[in-house]
């Protein structure tokens, strides 16, 4: 078990702190984790698996999870802040890399609209086998778990290519041109 399903868990009835909790960082925001696990009389903090066990059995894990929130708010905010902060210099990261590599050679990457076709197909492909095909008995668990793979790799290229990821594409296709000029 990772820490994403105890975030979930605690997100139900403390969204700022399951968010922290699940979040990027998880298990490696060690206070937060500390005071989840004192409340519920859990000695050991890096087991998740123990602390959302604490969790599910505790008739007063709502009023718990709540009072830690309410009293760590602010500080709690700021994590989850510097979580977000972390994730998008990440994005940027990977942007600037496409800019640099567009301008040093010209050209733009054709391994990443290979990969979305080959992920897009793959995805389409999985579920014309799955209405069609007789699948062996076997085999079942394989296929679903690709398929979830597939769905999951269909969401990014979705994203990359027309949702909020397009427009940094868009800006960094014309930065790339603007540095050729």
């Amino acid at each position: 078990m990772d820490w994403s399903k105890v975030g979930k868990l605690v997100k139900s009835v403390a969204p700022i702190l399951g968010t922290v909790i699940g979040g990027p960082a998880g298990g490696a925001v060690g206070g937060v984790i500390s005071l989840v696990a004192d409340a519920f009389g859990v000695k050991d903090t890096t087991d998740p698996k123990a602390i959302y066990e604490a969790i599910k059995t505790d008739p007063e894990a709502v009023v718990k999870l709540r009072k830690i929130e309410m009293d760590n708010k602010t500080e709690l905010k700021r994590i989850a802040l510097a979580s977000d902060e972390a994730h998008l210099k990440d994005v940027q990261n990977a942007r600037t890399r496409e800019v640099e590599l567009a301008k040093a050679t010209g050209k733009t990457n054709i391994n990443l609209y290979i990969l979305a076709w080959v992920v897009v197909s793959g995805f389409f492909g999985s579920f014309v086998l799955l209405i069609f095909a007789e699948l062996p008995e076997a085999s079942g668990q394989a296929v679903f778990l690709l398929c979830g793979a597939l769905i999951a790799g269909f969401g990014s290229v979705m994203n990359y290519f027309f949702g909020t990821s397009k427009s940094s594409g868009d800006k960094t296709a014309l930065l790339a041109m603007r540095g050729n000029k």
